[in-house]
């Protein structure tokens, strides 16, 4: 009995062995949905857009780009993790599918053991502003008056737990001193009140702040990446300008259901491999302001216990709370 059990099991891998890359090279044939967490409007929407216009012209398929916001983007994120595990329901996200179980307490889906990681696709650093008409005009001006006035100089984000909330608690951390959050609704929002001298800075998304800094209604100090971007090559690092050690950036990415087959996770990651290695996305990443960035699915899932320690771990020291 025993001995037909196993003989019956190694039947069943034998099969599904030989099926998984068959069924990969016909697939997809219907339409894909690439579902975003988040409203339309951001580098990961710009992206997303991109690559499902991309990938539809390669697979002759329609690819739906679908932006399931809410709930800090749990509602998203858990449509994806309850989707069929087939290959056609992809989810582009960012450090939100991480930070999310710190923030919120407790959520309907595990960021690790629900998902299978696809892809990194871009790293994207935030720029430090100041109202045009502001004292400060390097970041150790800012440190210098933090340190002088603890708790008193304000910075503006985009809400508790945001990508500019957890770039200012790293700073502060970093720098050893204490500012005082204003949390908006929105990242517009924050930077309306950081033209109007509302709020002495903010970090925020350089897609977000290009126009503006261009116009002189800002000005920029700085930029939070490990290098300086290929958007403002003029603009110096944090470390660069003050705050040595300092660096800060977040990711889009791509998870799937996580009983999706193999073979077509790895095909979908090596047609994103390509597709983000065009002179086109190339262009794209200038203008919206992000760093190309890609991982394939084997080096972005051995990166993924290591990026979900890092973000939950700014979450605790940032003290973000959900509102």
């Amino acid at each position: 009995m025993h001995a037909l059990l196993r003989t019956l099991i190694t039947a069943v891998a034998l099969a599904a062995s030989v099926l998984q890359p068959a069924l990969a090279q016909d697939w997809p044939t219907r339409p894909v949905t690439f579902l975003e967490p988040y409203g339309p409007g951001t580098n990961l929407d710009a992206i997303t857009r991109y690559l499902a216009a991309t990938m539809g012209a390669q697979w002759k398929q329609a690819v739906v780009v679908e932006n399931k916001a809410g709930a800090n983007g749990v509602i998203g994120t858990e449509q994806v993790a309850r989707s069929p595990a087939d290959g056609y329901t992809w989810l582009f996200t960012g450090p939100g599918h991480f930070t999310n179980e710190v923030l919120m307490g407790k959520v309907p889906f595990d960021s690790i053991k629900d998902f299978k990681p696809v892809a990194r696709l871009a790293s994207v650093m935030l720029v430090l502003v100041v109202p045009a008409n502001s004292p400060y005009k390097t970041v150790k001006d800012i440190i210098e008056a933090a340190k002088k006035h603890p708790g008193k100089l304000t910075y503006a984000s985009a809400g508790s737990g945001s990508a500019q909330h957890l770039s200012a608690a790293a700073f502060q951390q970093a720098a050893g001193v204490q500012f005082l959050h204003v949390p908006y609704k929105t990242q517009a929002a924050a930077l309306t009140d950081a033209v109007a001298g509302q709020v002495d800075f903010t970090f925020s998304a350089l897609a977000t702040t290009k126009a503006q800094i261009e116009s002189g209604r800002v000005r920029a100090l700085a930029v939070t990446g490990p290098r300086r971007s290929q958007s403002l090559p003029q603009l110096p690092t944090v470390a660069e300008a003050g705050l040595p050690g300092y660096e800060f950036f977040s990711f889009n990415a791509v998870f799937v259901p996580a009983g999706t087959p193999d073979a077509i996770v790895r095909k979908f990651s090596d047609a994103l491999s390509v597709a983000t290695r065009t002179p086109e996305f190339a262009e794209l990443a200038k203008a919206q302001g992000f760093e190309s960035d890609f991982a394939d699915a084997q080096a972005w899932t051995a990166a993924v216990p290591a990026e979900k320690k890092k973000w939950q771990d700014l979450i605790r020291v940032s003290g973000a709370k959900n509102e």
